[in-house]
């Protein structure tokens, strides 16, 4: 199955909201400086066109696929933050 991104950048956008408010409700004040710095800077970064340009890499069948731009979005996340195991 292919991935599609209908909405784009402002679904995903919708969806940190979504997500900041459902686990950290009190985030102003539990998030450091530090996280609110990385939060912002890829919270502009649009990586919506990543998702058209792999269309052709996924096959017809099979499980419904994450967006590669949110898989390349936690890449990038994982980089800034430090952290280099998956495993960890």
């Amino acid at each position: 199955m292919k991935p599609v991104n209908s909405g784009g950048h402002a679904v995903y956008q919708e969806r940190v909201l979504a997500q900041l408010r459902k686990y950290y409700p009190d985030a102003p004040d539990f998030l450091s400086p530090s996280t609110w710095e990385v939060m912002e800077k890829f919270w502009n970064l649009d990586l919506s066109e990543v998702d058209s340009i792999m269309q052709d890499r996924y096959f017809v069948f099979g499980p419904a696929p994450r967006l590669p731009s949110d898989m390349l979005r936690s890449i990038l996340v994982s980089v800034e933050f430090g952290i280099v195991s998956y495993t960890k």
